[in-house]
């Protein structure tokens, strides 16, 4: 009886967090709360980083803190004891370690784990509002980044060759442009190492000014890179808009009620269209 109880309150807890719906009240609560939640720590990161607080406003600062964090640590742990309701972590043990390293689950530990650190990452809880798109009634904006994700999947390749090369391009022009200035600049261009700054700086056209050639082979070899880095750095861009547009565009695989026929509701083929 008790392992029924067990088993019936995982699976309501479930629907609350992993599988929530707009219709589910207490789904719906419990959501808002953490949105509230959210929100709320992303604007006293932003608060608590203005000068002239004093030690009382950090205290209460620390202690708001302390609050949501634990609400987020009990969070967690729930949605690691519920995740075995889904189908691909029905495993007890192996399903919860699965479940642990996916990204949000990542990203909610680290931002747990953070209260103890050095390092300020609550900002990085906002990441969390994405799972929480549909029972705020935004589920258009869920499937538009579902369309956006799946059409990124689709472009997987493209993405890791461009990736792959801008950072042969980087390296590249950083030793070319070493070989070329090391004799007139040898305390700026000192290294490849240190001449992949000046790579970087000038392939994403930011180009801050700290490190210029100042030799005429240096400044041809640094034009033609640039001109030739704009095309590279240009391939993500090119591709990520591609998928962007995909995702924007109707599903190629729905037909439009303007071809069916309004008689017997079948696809009306065109003359040079195979049924």
């Amino acid at each position: 009886m008790a392992h029924t109880t067990v088993l019936h309150l995982r699976r309501q807890l479930f629907h609350i967090l992993h599988k929530p719906s707009p219709e589910n009240p207490m789904a719906r609560y419990v959501n808002y709360l953490l949105a509230l939640l959210i929100v709320s720590n992303a604007t006293l990161v932003a608060v608590e980083s203005m000068p002239g607080w004093s030690a009382s406003a950090r205290m209460l600062f620390r202690s708001f803190e302390w609050v949501s964090t634990s609400i987020f640590a009990v969070e967690y742990i729930a949605r690691l004891w519920t995740c075995v309701e889904q189908g691909h972590f029905y495993r007890p043990v192996w399903g919860r370690v699965r479940y642990a390293f996916t990204p949000l689950a990542v990203l909610d530990l680290i931002v747990i784990a953070t209260i103890w650190g050095r390092v300020d990452l609550r900002f990085l809880r906002v990441a969390r509002m994405i799972r929480l798109l549909k029972v705020l009634h935004l589920e258009h904006l869920h499937e538009a980044l579902d369309k956006v994700g799946t059409a990124l999947a689709r472009r997987r390749e493209l993405l890791i060759v461009s990736l792959l090369m801008m950072v042969l391009c980087i390296y590249v022009s950083a030793a070319l442009l070493y070989l070329v200035e090391r004799q007139a600049q040898p305390t700026v261009f000192s290294s490849i190492p240190a001449t992949l700054w000046w790579a970087m700086t000038t392939l994403t056209t930011i180009g801050y000014g700290d490190m210029v050639p100042i030799t005429v082979l240096g400044k041809v070899c640094a034009g033609m890179v640039s001109v030739f880095g704009i095309g590279v750095f240009a391939l993500p861009v090119a591709i990520v808009t591609a998928a962007i547009v995909e995702a924007g565009a109707s599903d190629p695989t729905t037909v439009s009620h303007s071809s069916l026929c309004t008689h017997c509701q079948q696809k009306i083929h065109t003359p040079n269209e195979k049924p």
